[in-house]
């Protein structure tokens, strides 16, 4: 059975803060609203734990109980894995000396195969769980688009630093091809006759080639008034 750390999905020493954004993750991630409907039973049965987890868990006094209950179970089934394997071992015949040496050795790679096994599930189970996270993220923030829309609103999205990067080496991809394909006689040949042949494309050439050099004039004399006394 999961604690409620785990339907949270905190760690057990978790502060107050991390306790309040992983409920507000969970819960519109799980919103009933926004999932299909044959996911919706399921969904809800899912947010009345997450709502007792946080209950609890937000709550310092119960906090403290539900620990010290939790601890009590832990002791408990402690005891009696301790208890089961004592009784086991007392049973089973011991190896003799002559074979301990390769009984030892099973056992450690049967606990490495296991290890790994346990790592790879633990990895994968980690991977879907990401998957569902960024789905269920996605849909959340698409269906609240939806809903500024048909109030009205236009939506923007605000230029991150990654977007800037990416469109920064798209240009620099651009003028780099531009500049090897000028280089490369047969290809400028080719463009040269189509600029000459061309005159609309003639024609806007000069007027940017016009504006980047008025652009440029400009700047020289600011420069040029600010350096003269």
């Amino acid at each position: 059975m999961k604690t409620l750390y785990e339907i949270l999905e905190v760690s057990e020493t978790a502060s107050k803060e991390i306790i309040e954004k992983a409920y507000k993750v969970l819960a519109k991630k799980y919103h009933p609203d926004l999932q299909p409907q044959e996911q919706k039973e399921n969904a809800e049965k899912i947010m009345k734990q997450i709502n007792e987890a946080y209950n609890v868990l937000i709550d310092e006094t119960k906090r403290k109980a539900y620990d010290e209950e939790l601890k009590q179970k832990r002791e408990e089934e402690l005891k009696q894995n301790s208890s089961y394997y004592n009784n086991y071992y007392q049973n089973v015949e011991k190896p003799s000396y002559n074979n301990y040496q390769n009984t030892n050795q099973n056992l450690q790679e049967e606990i490495k195969k296991r290890q790994e096994a346990i790592k790879k599930q633990a990895e994968m189970q980690q991977k879907m769980q990401n998957d569902i996270k960024q789905q269920y993220e996605q849909k959340y923030q698409q269906a609240y688009e939806g809903y500024l829309r048909s109030l009205g609103y236009k939506i923007k999205y605000k230029w991150t630093w990654k977007n800037y990067k990416d469109f920064f080496i798209a240009i620099s991809i651009i003028i780099l091809i531009c500049i090897a394909l000028w280089l490369f006689p047969p290809t400028k040949k080719i463009i040269v006759d189509f600029y000459e042949s061309n005159a609309i494309i003639k024609t806007i050439v000069q007027i940017i080639g016009k504006i980047i050099v008025a652009i440029w004039n400009t700047i020289c004399s600011i420069f040029t008034k600010n350096s003269n006394p």
